[in-house]
């Protein structure tokens, strides 16, 4: 660690003895200051800040587990209600009309990729 404060994309976090991020920071300390007290340079895209982030929000908000799955819920209704014509698509607002596209093509780019995959037992050849 240097004496500069990590940059914007950087956090200080704590582990424990299995090496697990067990806290994070964005408080700036002297690279001193922070190796004392145990804190090491980490950048906020690293996979165990991430899984660190998502323990902490399911224990904070036991909605958020349930989120993905009323998404796709309500996606499937709306579906159901433009295929039936009691709605239109352009009677959505704007932005649900984005989302809406944006998660239909992350959707299929998905199924596009997974299709790439052998289903019937077969492997790759070497």
């Amino acid at each position: 660690m240097t004496d500069t404060p990590p940059p914007s994309s950087a956090l200080l976090c704590r582990r424990d003895a299995a090496g697990r991020i067990v806290a994070v920071t964005r408080q700036a300390l002297s690279a001193q200051d922070a190796l004392a007290a145990g804190w090491e340079a980490v950048h906020a895209a690293d996979p165990g800040v991430e899984q660190f982030l998502r323990e902490v929000s399911s224990q904070t908000n036991p909605l958020s587990q349930t989120d993905a799955g009323l998404a796709r819920v309500l996606e499937d209704l709306i579906d159901v209600l433009i295929n039936r014509g009691l709605i239109q698509f352009t009677d959505l607002p704007a932005a649900a009309q984005a989302k809406l596209l944006e998660r239909r093509q992350t959707r299929a780019s998905l199924a596009n990729r997974l299709e790439l995959l052998p289903d019937d037992g077969d492997s790759f050849p070497l």
